[in-house]
């Protein structure tokens, strides 16, 4: 089974180079910053340099992250079904529509904080001061902040990216992705994936 063709059908329209352009920019923005905070806390008697260098600790707000997320994964869920019915029913498109367009904007944000952290997290990994590395552990879900822990939420931010640009295309406001595949594929596939699925992100949800 050639798996190329079926994993370019879950790639949104928005396409691979703006997902590599967006985590580009955040991370870095992260990264740098978490830089700059770490030089100023050789100053840490400055009210200053101690002002900015606990910004890092407010940066890295992985509860939010969570909150962005589990809100954006939960209307995701509710949107599926009003976005199947929007094909037959036109009074459901005027419903669907804004509806899409708020779960892309939790997943943008969700994704964009995300990739900030990350790039606060690579910082410290690559170049630690103490202070700094304090500030971080204690505000993020991992006690250390290694390679492992990066990776995970490099990986689970890719998906809100992946879902946030497949339910709401900014340029042309259609579905693309893994959401039309789903909205193309056979419901009696479907529907079972999507209770599974919708069963799990809720009981996520309830267990934080």
């Amino acid at each position: 089974m050639n798996l190329s063709p079926r994993l370019s059908l879950i790639i949104p329209k928005a396409g691979l180079r703006h997902f590599g352009e967006t985590y580009l920019i955040w991370s870095s923005v992260g990264f740098i910053a978490t830089l700059i905070a770490d030089s100023l806390d050789h100053y840490a008697e400055a009210a200053y340099a101690a002002y900015y260098t606990a910004a890092v600790n407010d940066a890295v707000g992985y509860r939010f992250w969570v909150l962005l997320a589990a809100i954006a994964l939960l209307l995701f869920c509710i949107g599926l079904p009003i976005i199947y019915l929007s094909n037959y029913w036109q009074c459901v498109r005027k419903v669907a529509q804004p509806l899409r367009r708020l779960t892309y904007t939790f997943f943008l944000v969700a994704f964009d904080e995300g990739a900030l952290m990350i790039g606060i997290l690579i910082a410290n990994f690559v170049h630690t001061g103490d202070k700094t590395k304090l500030l971080a552990s204690k505000s993020f879900l991992f006690s250390n902040i290694g390679l492992f822990a990066i990776i995970s939420l490099v990986f689970l931010n890719s998906i809100l990216w992946l879902l946030g640009e497949a339910i709401y295309n900014r340029n042309d406001g259609n579905i693309s992705g893994i959401v039309e595949y789903l909205m193309t594929a056979p419901i009696k596939y479907t529907a079972p994936l999507y209770t599974v699925t919708s069963a799990g992100i809720i009981y996520w949800v309830v267990n934080q």
